[in-house]
């Protein structure tokens, strides 16, 4: 793998792994999927419908009223994975390149397993 495309996977992922994962979405009505082109459109010339899905996941997630603790928990996250994932690597290690993904993997790992209680503690049950 070349300098160029490490460095787009770099930028396409910039505090996680980059491992692309395909969502199908599928729209039946030919008026909605005109609906959907156009503004689409409207937002940016030559936006694709996938990329205003996108787009408009992104925004409610950072403009839901509901979704303001998950932002909280994951600037967080984000604060932890790059800290880990910046530390200098020593001498010791024949390929600080795999070293630097090993601890941003890890941090990552410990991200996911605090992260999911934060979000839905669990329910306790009270008796009357």
């Amino acid at each position: 793998m070349g300098w160029a495309e490490t460095a787009r996977e770099k930028r396409r992922a910039p505090i996680g792994e980059y491992r692309p994962e395909r969502y199908t979405v599928v729209v039946y009505d030919t008026f909605e999927q005109y609906k959907l082109r156009m503004a689409a459109l409207t937002i940016r010339n030559g936006m694709s419908v996938p990329e205003f899905f996108l787009y408009c996941a992104e925004y409610v997630l950072d403009h839901h009223r509901k979704l303001k603790d998950l932002r909280r928990i994951f600037r967080k996250g984000a604060r932890e994975v790059c800290i880990a994932a910046a530390e200098p690597v020593g001498s010791e290690f024949m390929e600080p390149k795999s070293e630097e993904q090993r601890r941003r993997r890890e941090a990552l790992d410990r991200f996911c397993e605090w992260a999911a209680p934060e979000l839905f503690p669990p329910k306790t049950v009270e008796w009357p």
